[in-house]
């Protein structure tokens, strides 16, 4: 692998632009060329790099030496991952658990990896204080991060341990990157209204009206689909909750129960 390639390699990682990683060490044009070994890079400036990105230089110069490629790389590891997850393919996920423990992985997948199994376990509250810190720190520094379907799931799943104003900010993020959610897939609108809905449980203590409001109308726009209605009755359960309407909670929560869903009637907030 070229140094131009593990560059690139880490920052598809990283979720972030040619000017983000160049981060105004290089140009971002001269950065471009770096990754398609076109340039090169001074020692000096490829260090500030991986200094500022918190990239191993250990980790980095490995990659550069190691033999392995496409198919055994980090990054085709945690598309697989990706890919296994969004479809519930839980042999395949077990199958890539033992392969990533067999992999020099970075200290960014294998907590991502740590997570992705807290997240399927269902034991989030048992992430390592380490692995919740650097998950906020990735969430803070990349501006783009609600573009990626994973750390939109990981953002879910860390609402747990977020403080409210963490938890404010970036679902704002959330809202303003996803405010058209009926132009996207099925998929992906499932994955938005949980994540919203996630929001809503963990901050019904300390309410922001403003975002909660704002929810209401991504949940409200979702496209008319039956998949979906199940994500549009809990939104209508928040409503009444702000509103503090108890004969509409508990009508909605009696509904709930009769389509079979007492676990979560049993959940929802008083």
């Amino acid at each position: 692998m070229t140094i131009g390639e593990a560059l690139k390699d880490e920052r598809l990682k990283l979720n972030l632009t040619q000017k983000e990683m160049a981060a105004n060490i290089m140009s971002r044009s001269q950065y471009g060329k770096v990754e398609k070994d076109l340039h090169d890079i001074s020692a000096s400036v490829l260090l500030k790099l991986l200094e500022f990105h918190h990239i191993s230089p250990d980790f980095f110069f490995k990659q550069v030496l190691s033999p392995q490629t496409g198919k055994d790389s980090e990054t085709q590891l945690l598309h697989e991952l990706k890919t296994a997850f969004f479809e519930q393919n839980t042999n395949e996920l077990n199958y890539l658990f033992g392969k990533s423990e067999k992999m020099f992985l970075s200290k960014f997948t294998i907590y991502q990896i740590i997570l992705l199994k807290a997240m399927l376990t269902q034991n989030v509250k048992d992430i390592p204080s380490e692995v919740k810190n650097y998950i906020q720190f990735q969430l803070f520094k990349n501006e783009n991060w609600s573009n990626d379907l994973m750390m939109l799931s990981f953002f879910g799943s860390a609402t747990m341990f977020l403080s409210p104003e963490s938890l404010d900010i970036h679902m704002t993020s959330v809202i303003k990157r996803y405010s058209n959610i009926s132009t996207f897939s099925l998929k992906v609108q499932k994955l938005i209204s949980s994540v919203t809905l996630n929001y809503l449980y963990y901050t019904h203590s300390f309410p922001n009206k403003k975002i909660w409001y704002q929810c209401f109308t991504l949940l409200d726009n979702l496209s008319i689909d039956p998949s979906l209605s199940h994500y549009r009755i809990i939104n209508l359960y928040f409503k009444a909750f702000l509103k503090k309407d108890f004969i509409k909670l508990q009508a909605i929560k009696s509904l709930l129960e009769e389509c079979g869903d007492t676990r979560i009637s049993s959940l929802l907030p008083k």
